[in-house]
């Protein structure tokens, strides 16, 4: 079997569906599809193994095509790929392009990642509360709501000594280290606090030096700060808190804090209220992210590859004032992926507060209405309503409008790091400025956000050659910071408009042969004569939308715009997928799937496939098309299937089954050919929810896991648990099977479930064995029909209850989750096992983000019987349908 890398390169989408609507500047440019564009397609499957990639250049039929079409002067391919090789008198590859290895995920350096991902200490709140808004503390109590925690003050005032008494620095940090303060504990810094009133002037003054010192010494130490940024006017504001805002606004408040959010009068606005509360778990769930890594396509809720994945939009926004937005905020969330927050053409651009509160409102306004986004972890559970905003910052130089001299440009470096303040999801940086400001912006974003960076470059007013504007996309790269590339050329002649697209393509090449990390490069070309590059470019594309009454910049087009002409340009072809299993009326993977290719505006097919065996699959028609472009796999061929595949992830080798194939063509052995990769999403499926809820918190020497059922989805629970880092004992009614499972993954079979440690066989004599052993996790692959229920004194007492999830999607409500519920556990539901793993097989397909919230409102219709309002879902199965004994 040959070892090949699997890839994510020209993925397929979805056209809108009526193609009587294409506008006449869209018609034109089906024109643009020349011949030459056959060639685009060669290059964008030429994303290769490196070796794969030469053996094309040694091919003398591509040589020619390359040649006849790709518009490269002799002087670039002898300046970028090296002098013409005497021998074969042609075009060569230099050596060390052909030998390079490919490119690292990893920027190969020792820059630390976001400080505050997994963290596990209190947060500090601080600012200056609003006369009758109490807003520090509300906040406070918001994140208590779901969670233990505390509420911390370093001052208090004392009614029997009447005098106000101080926690010192001190006795606060030795807190915080034996955890006595943790997550999501919050330490509030409050500098209007009534503790203040009760106060004579030189106690004011001692206490305001008291709470610098705390938050100096707390944001010195690591702790995670966020500003609460309240507007002292229209909050009604006390005078003497005015002043004082006034006073520590840039020395303390901005000083001693990474995130801010900002209030006018929500403090006494219920319904504006609930969205600061949103406003401030957001900002706590970006800087707890994953730290984003250049080039690393690990798929997480914080890859580059996705968020700036294929057929991916970012709609750019050009009203002078974010009010004007709202009108046309619900037709648009339908058709983009991301909102291009463009400060520098907003009126109020050199305020902070007011661009931080103007990105507030277009979240609000974006909530609603949104189609199209990832799910973003928070607190043991997933916000499903935030919209990614792309936050600019563009320069006269660079087809913008905030000044370019080097006072404003210093501005513009400051305007900047208010956006990783505001916890954007993406910052646009431009390539062009100084480097030194440069640097230490990407410092700031590396060690304390979750920012992806987007380093970009505009060309204005003139054309430049294919190797100039490869050397942009270099440039672009920020020497490996960026995450992604975007360069916008200028062109004096229709003809040229594949300028950006092809330096793109060779741009990456030569990243990947300097061992240095590959990026979404986003290649464009201005105005009208570019418009046949945004239907080239894949990634990330930015567009304009029928709604709205201007464009941004000229040649922009909409989504559907551009989707329909890759549709009819075939720049794309439509894919069939299926759920491939045996008796799987019940299903719900097709109402799932197909309700997410909608909402993505994907024109592909999702089906039932029933088969008896998998070798009657593998002979049909369905599974030889060039249309498969794969399939979910359920009972009972997860196995079956392997033996079919070509390449097997690490996952799906451990857990020693596969429920989804992705086709792709790979060149191989000379020749391209369809490379069928099997994975594994089922223990994602898994692992993203007790993950969620645990939070990093296990004790790997006394944490157990405990797994009923030794079937096919027990393995995948196992694995989970081993990812975990739990300890895992197994109960099943044949222990024989748990038993392989345990030479497989390590951990104990128990016999029965007795609490008493004299029974040498019972999970409580397992306990017994340590002082501080517990069961933290109970994870059910037993079928629903079996009405299990566990031993009351597991669920029962108040300090070890476990999170109990139950794989079975129908009924929503098992035996098992019902007790548990009953007695005050955390539980999971095999419904949010579907959808997970749902995400991740999408994911895999698409080469994209997937619509969560989208997915997961269709499993749990489904999963209760009631009909979807979508017609390109599949008729639902009542709730009385067959069920599985595992999930699908």
């Amino acid at each position: 079997m040959s070892r090949l890398e699997p890839r994510a390169t020209f993925t397929i989408g979805r056209a809108h569906k009526d193609l009587a609507g294409l506008s006449f500047h869209g018609s034109k440019l089906l024109h643009r599809a020349r011949p030459s564009f056959l060639l685009s397609c060669f290059i964008e499957d030429f994303d290769r193994t490196p070796n794969a990639r030469m053996k094309c250049f040694g091919n003398p039929l591509l040589l020619l095509l390359l040649v006849c079409f790709v518009p490269l002067t002799l002087s670039f391919v002898h300046g970028v790929f090296g002098r013409p090789n005497k021998q074969n008198k042609g075009i060569c590859v230099s050596a060390s392009l052909q030998t390079a290895p490919r490119g690292s995920s990893d920027p190969g350096d020792d820059r630390p990642g976001n400080m505050f991902f997994e963290y596990d200490k209190p947060v500090v709140l601080l600012g200056c509360s609003s006369a009758a808004g109490d807003e520090l503390f509300r906040l406070a109590r918001s994140l208590q709501s779901s969670q233990i925690g505390e509420i911390v003050t370093v001052a208090s005032y004392d009614e029997k000594k009447c005098e106000v008494s101080m926690m010192g620095t001190e006795a606060l940090l030795t807190a915080i280290a034996d955890q006595t303060y943790r997550w999501p504990s919050v330490i509030v810094l409050d500098f209007a606090d009534k503790v203040f009133e009760t106060a004579d002037s030189q106690r004011v003054e001692n206490l305001e030096a008291h709470l610098i010192d705390v938050a100096k010494v707390l944001y010195e130490n690591g702790l995670l700060s966020l500003y609460v940024n309240i507007d002292p006017v229209t909050s009604n504001m006390r005078e003497v808190a005015k002043a004082r805002k006034t006073r520590f606004e840039d020395n303390v408040f901005v000083r001693y804090s990474d995130y801010e959010i900002c209030l006018r009068d929500e403090g006494s606005n219920e319904e504006g209220w609930e969205h600061i509360e949103w406003e401030l778990a957001r900002a706590f769930a970006r800087a707890k992210l994953i730290p984003a890594v250049p080039g690393d396509k690990t798929r997480s809720a914080n890859t580059a590859h996705l968020t700036m994945g294929q057929h991916t939009f970012f709609l750019s926004l050009s009203f002078p004032e974010i009010q004007q937005v709202e009108p046309f905020v619900e037709e648009m969330c339908q058709d983009v992926d991301a909102m291009e927050y463009r400060a520098d053409l907003l009126s109020c651009r050199d305020s902070r507060f007011d661009l931080l509160y103007g990105m507030q409102l277009l979240r609000r306004y974006c909530r609603p209405h949104v189609q199209r986004v990832p799910a973003l972890p928070f607190a043991g559970a997933v916000l499903e309503d935030v919209m990614p905003i792309v936050y600019t910052v563009r320069t006269q130089n660079q087809a913008g409008t905030y000044p370019d001299d080097d006072e404003s440009v210093a501005r513009m470096f400051e305007m900047l790091q208010w956006g990783l303040r505001g916890g954007v999801e993406v910052l646009d940086v431009e390539s062009a400025w100084d480097a030194l400001k440069t640097s230490e912006l990407l410092d700031s974003a590396e060690s304390r956000y979750s920012s992806l960076i987007l380093g970009s470059h505009h060309v204005v007013g003139k054309t430049i050659s294919t190797e100039e504007a490869v050397t942009l996309f270099q440039q672009c790269a920020l020497d490996g910071r960026s995450h992604g590339a975007k360069v916008v050329l200028s062109i004096d002649d229709e003809s040229k408009d594949r300028l950006a697209y092809d330096a793109s393509l060779i741009a990456s090449e030569l990243l990947k042969s300097e061992g240095k990390p590959e990026i979404p490069n986003i290649s464009l070309v201005l105005g009208d004569k570019g418009s046949f590059s945004r239907v080239l470019n894949l990634p990330f594309t930015p567009v304009t939308h029928e709604s709205l009454p201007f464009k941004a910049a000229p040649g922009q087009l909409t989504a559907n715009e551009i989707m329909t002409t890759r549709l009819l340009t075939k720049v794309f072809k439509p894919k069939k997928y299926a759920i491939l299993g045996h008796n799987i009326a019940y299903s719900v993977s097709p109402q799932m799937h197909g309700a997410a290719f909608a909402a993505t505006k994907l024109p592909h097919e999702y089906i039932r496939v029933d088969v008896p065996t998998v070798e009657e699959f593998v002979e049909s028609d369905f599974f030889k098309s060039d249309e498969f472009g794969g399939t979910s796999v359920t009972i009972p061929h997860k196995q079956a299937i392997i033996p079919f595949l070509d390449v097997l992830t690490d996952a799906a080798k451990a857990i020693g089954s596969v429920n989804t194939v992705i086709a792709r063509e790979e060149f191989v052995d000379e020749t391209f050919r369809r490379v069928l990769s099997g994975d594994n999403t089922d223990w994602r499926g898994i692992f993203n929810p007790l993950n969620r809820l645990l939070g990093g918190d296990v004790d790997s020497s006394s944490d157990y896991a405990l797994i009923l059922g030794a079937g096919g989805t027990a393995r995948a629970a196992a694995y989970v648990a081993s990812e975990l880092g739990l300890q895992i004992v197994y109960y099943n009614r044949t222990p024989e099977k748990a038993i392989e499972l345990a030479d497989k993954f390590g951990g104990v079979v128990v016999q029965n479930l007795d609490a008493s440690a004299k029974n040498e066989g019972s999970l409580g004599h397992l306990l017994a064995s340590h002082s501080e052993g517990k069961v933290l996790v109970v994870i059910s692959t037993l079928p629903a029909s079996v009405n299990f229920e566990l031993p009351t004194w597991l669920v029962e007492d108040e300090s070890k209850k476990p999170i109990v999830f139950d794989v079975n999607y129908k009924p929503y409500n098992t035996r098992l989750l019902l007790q548990a519920e009953e007695a005050g556990c955390s539980v999971v539901r095999g419904s949010e096992m579907l959808w997970e793993q749902g995400v991740g097989q999408f994911e895999l397909w698409t080469g994209r983000t997937a619509p969560y919230r989208i997915m997961k409102e269709v499993v749990l219709q489904n999963c209760g019987g009631k009909q979807v309002e979508n017609d390109d879902c599949a008729t639902v199965v009542k709730s009385d349908a067959i069920i599985p004994e595992v999930l699908e």
